[in-house]
């Protein structure tokens, strides 16, 4: 637009060039007297280093202002706003003069000019706003410096001809080239990322996805759940010792354990004395059965038959690209048929001793082909408990070896308190100990269908998800001072199912944490090193079986730390019986409130 601007209004004669902008000491001086002339005039003078200087000088010029003084104003701004972004912008700009003086070329294109803007913007750009910000996001800033630098000369070559300027044309076919790269690689690689949810912030951006990555990646996948019931014990992981190489690297085996970590009775010559023997295997999500291996005979305690290494198998289609298999079931255990529909949690046959197998045992994968023995594919399982010294609840993971893991067993109790449903308003009384006062949340979605509860009082917001096993909340916005943010903090993640004992850790987003400068310190150096953390945990403390009403009670915490060592906590209690939650009691900053539902 500005070039259609510039070379249409030369044929307009009655069009003449303003003045303004030449003789800036006569505008400072109506603008201001001779005070501003003089600040501006100690401004000039500075006996800062000229690169300083310019660097000042090509931010103002993003806004068409070459003073000092204009970009020191933006620099704060700019500081206020993102220190990353900050940071960004005065290494791509160092970077850009250090390689215009490596190469020799002409510093005064960037003095003269101030086109250095390009840099600056297109390190902001690259380093941390499309691009979640990290050490290979500052690697790419590096690398557009000189892509930007050959534009730029090449450029003005060209628009020279027509007494056009350069302007910020090299930073836009740059930051789109590099994003447009990103986004189509043909393989995935996690660095660098690009952003996914827009924050407008690279440090919500990369605080949010160093939280988020692990927590939701299992959202828009099928949830899958561990294919049997009760404990069970991995004796072979990933990239496991015996098997599991290469393209089946991806798998796991499985078997049962007594509380000695034994996996048999007796002394483990017959089939029968081991505990996984003929127990049920389910499937472990809907699906349709594609594929059945059967009639290989169960081997005896310490042989193999290799010819028929994959054993009596079973292979069930639960999306296009998405398969599970299960293998070494026993003979003649199989009860469903090729093409028939399954439903998660149906038993399909019994674990056995076929194939590749010198003990009893299951061996799982997922894979991206229906055919038995297909390339395993990388997938988690969406939820389950780990027993060891504690119990644990694991999300979106992967068992490992020797882990004893088992389903999450969902408690109506808990799952009907937290099926929370768009219209819906929950009433508490508020009482701080010296006054009480009424609260209400409604449920409500947003145009993309995502949940949150706002509070009708303050209009904060708190997003969440509720699947089958799990509730958690996944953002907030609004006044941190509502009751609803302490809500949001102490049941950050929530399962329904209970295990007394059970405990839950998360790590919270550092754009949460208390203390504003010390976060703002953090900023500069989060892509590289965080020395600030903010975690969740939780406890389910015990179930009442009462007759009339059973009741749970649960307590979790929220700590703020700095090098590890903490520095605010916050406690939260909460009731749950009759279906719904009945009590949330808040304790931080030696103020106790309590919420009781109306």
């Amino acid at each position: 637009a500005t070039w259609i601007a510039m070379l249409s209004t030369r044929q307009f004669s009655h069009l003449e060039i303003s003045q303004r902008g030449i003789y800036t000491l006569n505008e400072m001086y109506l603008l201001g007297g001779l005070s501003l002339v003089k600040v501006y005039d100690w401004f000039n003078t500075l006996g800062w280093p000229e690169m300083i200087k310019v660097y000042f000088r090509s931010l103002g010029a993003i806004f068409f202002q070459y003073h000092l003084f204009a970009g020191l104003v933006i620099a704060a701004g700019l500081v206020y706003w993102s220190r990353l972004a900050f940071l960004f912008s005065v290494i791509g700009f160092a970077a850009a003069w250090l390689f215009y003086d490596f190469i020799g070329a002409s510093i005064s294109e960037l003095s003269y000019t101030y086109i250095g803007f390009n840099y600056i913007l297109t390190a902001i750009a690259i380093g941390g706003f499309f691009v979640i910000p990290s050490a290979s996001s500052f690697l790419y800033v590096l690398l557009s410096v000189p892509l930007i630098a050959f534009l730029i000369v090449s450029g003005n070559v060209v628009l020279g001809n027509y007494q056009l300027g350069i302007f910020s044309l090299p930073f836009n076919i740059v930051v789109i080239l590099l994003v447009y790269l990103f986004y189509l690689r043909e393989r995935f690689h996690e660095k660098p990322t690009l952003v996914y949810i827009q924050q407008y912030s690279p440090e919500k951006n990369l605080y949010s996805y160093l939280v988020n990555k692990n927590r939701l990646s299992h959202l828009g996948k099928i949830p899958m759940k561990l294919p049997f019931w009760g404990k069970w014990i991995v004796t072979q992981g990933i990239e496991g010792e015996h098997t599991h190489k290469d393209v089946w690297k991806y798998a796991w085996d499985f078997e049962m354990a007594d509380e000695e970590g034994k996996t048999y009775s007796g002394n483990g010559h017959q089939l029968t004395d081991y505990y996984c023997y003929n127990k049920p295997v389910v499937a472990p999500a809907d699906g349709y059965i594609t594929a059945i291996v059967d009639g290989v005979d169960d081997n005896l305690i310490g042989d193999f038959n290799l010819k028929d290494n994959w054993g009596n198998s079973i292979v069930v289609s639960h999306a296009t690209g998405l398969f599970s298999q299960l293998s070494h079931l026993r003979k003649n255990s199989i009860i469903v048929k090729t093409g028939q529909y399954v439903r998660k949690g149906e038993q399909l046959a019994s674990c056995g001793n076929s194939g590749r197998s010198p003990y009893p045992h299951l061996h799982f994968q997922f894979q991206a082909a229906g055919e038995v023995g297909a390339a395993t594919l990388n997938y988690p399982f969406a939820a389950y408990l780990h027993h060891g010294k504690e119990t644990a609840f694991r999300s979106s993971s992967q068992p490992v070896k020797a882990e004893t893991v088992s389903n999450n067993q969902i408690l109506e109790l808990l799952d009907n308190a937290l099926h929370f449903i768009p219209g819906q308003i929950l009433f508490f009384k508020a009482d701080d100990g010296e006054k009480t006062r009424d609260i209400s949340w409604k449920i409500e979605t947003d145009i993309y269908n995502n949940t949150f509860i706002r509070c009708e009082q303050t209009g904060a917001k708190a997003w969440f998800v509720r699947q089958p096993d799990i509730f958690y909340f996944t953002h907030y916005e609004g006044d941190k001072n509502s009751l609803l943010f302490d809500f949001f903090l102490g049941t950050y993640q929530l399962i329904t199912g209970f295990v007394p004992g059970l405990q839950i850790k998360e790590q919270l987003t550092l754009s949460l944490y208390p203390n504003r400068f010390v976060l703002a310190l953090q900023d500069f150096i989060a892509p590289f090193y965080r020395f600030l953390s903010a975690t969740y945990s939780l406890e389910q403390k015990r179930l009442v079986n009462d007759l009339s009403s059973p009741r749970i009670a649960m307590q979790s915490r929220i700590r703020f730390c700095i090098f590890g060592r903490k520095i605010e906590e916050r406690s939260y209690e909460m009731s749950f019986s009759e279906n719904q939650l009945m009590s949330y009691t808040v304790n931080k900053s030696n103020k106790k409130i309590k919420l009781s539902r109306e």
